[in-house]
């Protein structure tokens, strides 16, 4: 048994030693999201998002929900939540690195701003 809680332990660290993971955790410290918005936030393709989403769900930090077509992804717990916020992981997300990531992670506060410079580079 203390093998067993060793083992589970040392899983949750070594999944959180890869920076795409990190930045995965830290948007989903703000709500679900899709696996699918995954791709454009962290700048890596589906496949390799799907790989990440795999170690974090396999050591337990995530939990996931079909919905349709979609697998909807959080955090586990509010024990594990809170152990991430403690870590500082809700401070490293690269956010709005890019226009198309600003869309998807803070919309509500970046669309005008997007909308306003797509109308300049129009004119």
């Amino acid at each position: 048994m203390h093998v067993d809680i060793l083992e589970n332990k040392a899983k949750f660290f070594r999944a959180l030693g890869d920076e795409t993971r990190l930045t995965i955790l830290s948007y989903l410290l703000e709500h679900s999201y899709c696996a699918c918005d995954f791709t454009p936030l962290t700048e890596k393709d589906q496949t390799t998002v799907s790989k990440h989403l795999k170690v974090l769900f396999e050591a337990e930090i995530l939990k996931s929900e079909k919905k349709g077509r979609n697998v909807i992804y959080s955090i586990r717990d509010e024990n594990t939540r809170k152990i991430l916020l403690v870590l500082g992981i809700g401070e490293v997300k690269p956010c709005c690195s890019s226009p198309e990531n600003c869309r998807v992670c803070c919309k509500d506060e970046t669309e005008d701003k997007i909308e306003d410079k797509e109308k300049e580079d129009k004119e």
